[in-house]
C-alpha cells in the first residue's frame, strides 16, 4: 500500500464518522467556524522491517491526529465527548490492511478562541 493510499483510507474512514462538527481535511481550503468543529491529519511514523519466510516485509506505523475545537464557554465538557465519540469510531479499526489501535486524548486548553482537545490514534499497516 503506497502511503497516499494509506492516508486517503484512513481520512475517508474519519469523514465516515457522522458525527454533527464539521471536519477540515488536508489539501482542502479552510474555513471560517462559529461552532465546534474538527480537523484529521495523519502523521507517518517509523516504517519498520518484519521478517516473514526469510523476506523483509516492511509495515508503516503513524498516528491519525484530529483536532477538536469547542466554543470557550462549552469548555473542556464538550471537547471530551467529542473526542470519546470520534476515538471510539476510529480506535481498533481494520481498514483494508490498516489497523488502528486505541485512542488517547490530550488537553489543549484554549487556543485562539477556542477550547482544544486532540485526540492521537496510531495505524499500522
Amino acid at each position: 500500500m503506497t502511503y497516499q493510499a494509506l492516508v486517503a483510507a484512513l481520512i475517508k474512514h474519519a469523514l465516515a464518522w457522522g458525527g454533527p462538527e464539521p471536519m477540515e481535511i488536508p489539501n482542502v481550503p479552510a474555513q471560517q467556524h462559529t461552532d465546534n468543529w474538527l480537523r484529521v491529519n495523519v502523521v507517518p511514523g517509523d516504517t519498520i522491517t518484519a521478517e516473514v519466510g526469510g523476506k523483509p516485509c516492511p509495515r508503516m506505523t503513524g498516528l491519525v491526529m484530529i483536532q477538536i475545537f469547542t466554543k470557550l464557554e462549552e469548555g473542556w465538557g464538550a471537547a471530551y465527548d467529542i473526542a470519546t465519540r470520534i476515538g471510539e469510531h476510529m480506535a481498533y479499526q481494520s481498514i483494508g490492511d490498516i489497523d488502528t489501535l486505541a485512542y488517547t486524548p490530550q488537553d489543549f486548553g484554549e487556543m485562539n478562541g477556542w477550547y482544544q482537545v486532540n485526540v492521537s490514534i496510531p495505524y499500522r499497516c
